[in-house]
Protein backbone atom coordinates (compact mmCIF):
# COMPACT_ATOMS: atom_id res chain seq x y z
CA UNK A 1 0.00 0.00 0.00
CA UNK A 2 0.96 3.44 -0.79
CA UNK A 3 1.15 6.46 2.12
CA UNK A 4 -2.32 7.23 -0.16
CA UNK A 5 -3.76 4.47 0.47
CA UNK A 6 -2.57 3.91 4.40
CA UNK A 7 -5.68 4.48 6.40
CA UNK A 8 -4.46 7.59 8.89
CA UNK A 9 -4.68 6.71 12.98
CA UNK A 10 -8.39 8.54 12.74
CA UNK A 11 -9.83 5.97 10.07
CA UNK A 12 -10.14 7.99 7.31
CA UNK A 13 -7.84 8.59 4.01
CA UNK A 14 -7.30 11.67 2.16
CA UNK A 15 -8.17 9.87 -0.97
CA UNK A 16 -11.92 8.67 0.80
CA UNK A 17 -12.78 12.58 1.80
CA UNK A 18 -11.82 13.81 -1.86
CA UNK A 19 -13.95 10.69 -3.70
CA UNK A 20 -16.43 12.30 -1.43
CA UNK A 21 -16.56 15.42 -2.49
CA UNK A 22 -16.58 14.47 -5.95
CA UNK A 23 -19.83 12.94 -5.51
CA UNK A 24 -21.43 16.05 -2.97
CA UNK A 25 -20.16 19.07 -5.30
CA UNK A 26 -23.03 18.24 -8.67
CA UNK A 27 -25.34 17.14 -6.07
CA UNK A 28 -25.58 20.21 -4.53
CA UNK A 29 -25.05 22.18 -8.02
CA UNK A 30 -28.33 20.37 -9.66
CA UNK A 31 -30.21 20.95 -6.43
CA UNK A 32 -30.58 24.33 -6.99
CA UNK A 33 -33.80 25.15 -9.19
CA UNK A 34 -33.91 28.02 -11.89
CA UNK A 35 -36.71 30.60 -11.81
CA UNK A 36 -38.50 29.87 -14.85
CA UNK A 37 -37.74 33.18 -16.63
CA UNK A 38 -34.46 31.96 -16.81
CA UNK A 39 -35.25 29.32 -19.43
CA UNK A 40 -37.55 31.67 -21.86
CA UNK A 41 -35.06 34.95 -22.57
CA UNK A 42 -35.33 38.08 -22.38
CA UNK A 43 -39.01 39.73 -23.42
CA UNK A 44 -39.52 41.05 -26.93
CA UNK A 45 -38.62 44.43 -27.54
CA UNK A 46 -41.40 46.96 -28.58
CA UNK A 47 -40.81 50.34 -29.82
CA UNK A 48 -44.34 52.55 -30.97
CA UNK A 49 -44.02 54.55 -33.75
CA UNK A 50 -46.31 56.88 -36.30
CA UNK A 51 -50.28 56.92 -34.91
CA UNK A 52 -52.93 57.76 -37.79
CA UNK A 53 -56.41 58.85 -38.49
CA UNK A 54 -57.80 55.72 -40.18
CA UNK A 55 -58.66 56.72 -43.08
CA UNK A 56 -62.47 55.97 -44.02
CA UNK A 57 -64.26 53.50 -46.32
CA UNK A 58 -61.40 54.17 -49.01
CA UNK A 59 -58.93 51.52 -46.95
CA UNK A 60 -61.99 48.94 -47.02
CA UNK A 61 -59.58 46.52 -49.23
CA UNK A 62 -56.58 46.68 -46.52
CA UNK A 63 -56.38 44.10 -43.65
CA UNK A 64 -58.04 45.73 -40.68
CA UNK A 65 -61.10 44.28 -38.04
CA UNK A 66 -64.25 44.25 -39.30
CA UNK A 67 -65.29 46.07 -35.56
CA UNK A 68 -63.04 49.20 -36.62
CA UNK A 69 -65.19 52.32 -37.07
CA UNK A 70 -64.71 53.52 -40.32
CA UNK A 71 -65.55 57.72 -39.24
CA UNK A 72 -63.58 57.22 -36.07
CA UNK A 73 -60.52 54.38 -36.24
CA UNK A 74 -57.07 55.06 -35.46
CA UNK A 75 -53.92 53.03 -36.25
CA UNK A 76 -50.69 53.05 -34.04
CA UNK A 77 -47.86 51.36 -35.40
CA UNK A 78 -45.52 49.01 -33.24
CA UNK A 79 -42.17 47.77 -33.63
CA UNK A 80 -41.36 44.28 -32.22
CA UNK A 81 -38.24 42.87 -32.14
CA UNK A 82 -38.21 39.24 -31.24
CA UNK A 83 -34.86 38.71 -29.48
CA UNK A 84 -36.07 35.88 -26.33
CA UNK A 85 -34.42 33.23 -28.18
CA UNK A 86 -37.76 31.45 -29.24
CA UNK A 87 -40.96 31.68 -31.47
CA UNK A 88 -43.21 34.31 -29.82
CA UNK A 89 -46.93 34.92 -30.79
CA UNK A 90 -48.89 38.43 -29.21
CA UNK A 91 -51.57 37.32 -27.02
CA UNK A 92 -53.54 41.01 -26.91
CA UNK A 93 -52.68 44.49 -26.52
CA UNK A 94 -54.08 47.75 -24.72
CA UNK A 95 -53.61 51.13 -24.43
CA UNK A 96 -54.19 54.01 -21.74
CA UNK A 97 -54.34 57.36 -22.43
CA UNK A 98 -54.29 60.31 -21.36
CA UNK A 99 -57.90 61.37 -20.16
CA UNK A 100 -58.93 63.05 -23.09
CA UNK A 101 -58.24 60.31 -25.35
CA UNK A 102 -60.18 57.01 -25.77
CA UNK A 103 -57.89 54.52 -28.00
CA UNK A 104 -59.96 51.34 -28.19
CA UNK A 105 -57.76 48.23 -29.29
CA UNK A 106 -60.25 46.65 -31.51
CA UNK A 107 -57.88 44.52 -33.33
CA UNK A 108 -53.70 43.96 -34.90
CA UNK A 109 -52.47 42.95 -38.53
CA UNK A 110 -50.78 40.36 -38.31
CA UNK A 111 -53.67 39.00 -36.39
CA UNK A 112 -52.73 37.73 -32.61
CA UNK A 113 -51.41 34.49 -32.56
CA UNK A 114 -49.20 35.11 -35.97
CA UNK A 115 -46.06 33.40 -35.29
CA UNK A 116 -42.78 35.71 -34.84
CA UNK A 117 -39.58 33.60 -34.97
CA UNK A 118 -36.60 34.42 -33.13
CA UNK A 119 -34.72 37.14 -34.69
CA UNK A 120 -37.70 38.60 -36.66
CA UNK A 121 -38.54 42.27 -36.18
CA UNK A 122 -42.22 43.35 -37.31
CA UNK A 123 -43.98 45.99 -37.80
CA UNK A 124 -47.68 45.51 -35.92
CA UNK A 125 -50.54 48.00 -36.85
CA UNK A 126 -52.70 48.31 -33.52
CA UNK A 127 -56.57 49.30 -34.70
CA UNK A 128 -58.39 50.80 -32.35
CA UNK A 129 -61.68 53.15 -32.13
CA UNK A 130 -61.88 56.07 -30.55
CA UNK A 131 -64.26 59.03 -29.43
CA UNK A 132 -63.88 61.87 -31.99
CA UNK A 133 -62.18 61.83 -35.65
CA UNK A 134 -59.84 64.76 -34.79
CA UNK A 135 -55.94 64.99 -35.30
CA UNK A 136 -55.07 63.77 -32.10
CA UNK A 137 -51.85 64.88 -29.96
CA UNK A 138 -51.93 62.49 -26.43
CA UNK A 139 -49.53 60.17 -24.60
CA UNK A 140 -50.27 56.73 -23.30
CA UNK A 141 -48.92 53.25 -22.29
CA UNK A 142 -49.03 50.15 -24.83
CA UNK A 143 -49.60 47.34 -22.69
CA UNK A 144 -48.63 43.96 -25.00
CA UNK A 145 -49.25 40.06 -23.56
CA UNK A 146 -47.23 37.46 -25.23
CA UNK A 147 -46.11 34.12 -24.85
CA UNK A 148 -44.24 31.03 -26.00
CA UNK A 149 -47.54 29.34 -27.81
CA UNK A 150 -50.99 30.12 -28.79
CA UNK A 151 -53.31 30.67 -27.77
CA UNK A 152 -51.63 30.50 -24.26
CA UNK A 153 -51.74 30.59 -21.04
CA UNK A 154 -47.90 30.45 -21.69
CA UNK A 155 -46.31 28.02 -19.36
CA UNK A 156 -43.35 30.16 -18.63
CA UNK A 157 -45.77 32.73 -17.47
CA UNK A 158 -44.25 35.78 -18.86
CA UNK A 159 -45.69 39.23 -17.90
CA UNK A 160 -46.74 41.84 -20.29
CA UNK A 161 -44.82 44.12 -22.32
CA UNK A 162 -45.56 47.59 -21.44
CA UNK A 163 -44.09 50.56 -23.03
CA UNK A 164 -44.70 54.23 -22.55
CA UNK A 165 -45.10 56.47 -25.44
CA UNK A 166 -45.72 60.13 -27.04
CA UNK A 167 -47.81 60.78 -30.29
CA UNK A 168 -47.66 64.01 -31.57
CA UNK A 169 -50.24 63.45 -34.20
CA UNK A 170 -52.60 61.48 -36.02
CA UNK A 171 -52.86 62.62 -39.33
CA UNK A 172 -54.50 60.56 -41.90
CA UNK A 173 -51.55 58.92 -44.44
CA UNK A 174 -51.89 61.01 -47.30
CA UNK A 175 -51.99 64.05 -44.51
CA UNK A 176 -48.48 62.55 -43.49
CA UNK A 177 -47.43 62.10 -46.96
CA UNK A 178 -48.12 58.46 -47.73
CA UNK A 179 -50.29 56.87 -49.85
CA UNK A 180 -53.70 56.69 -49.12
CA UNK A 181 -53.38 53.33 -46.85
CA UNK A 182 -50.20 53.08 -46.35
CA UNK A 183 -49.04 53.15 -42.30
CA UNK A 184 -45.32 53.27 -41.95
CA UNK A 185 -44.16 53.09 -38.62
CA UNK A 186 -41.48 56.39 -38.95
CA UNK A 187 -40.99 59.33 -41.44
CA UNK A 188 -44.08 61.79 -42.24
CA UNK A 189 -44.95 65.20 -41.26
CA UNK A 190 -47.82 65.85 -38.69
Amino acid sequence: MSELEQPPADGISRRTVTKAMAWAVPVIAIAAPAPAFAASGNPPTITVGNAYKWPGASCNNFPHPANLDANKGYVLTAKVVNNTGKTIFLYNASVATNANVTFDVVGIVPDFGTPINNGDTVVVLIFANGASSANLSFTGTLTVGWGHNFPGPDPDNHPPVVVPFTVNCTPTPTSAGFSQCEFPFSGGKC
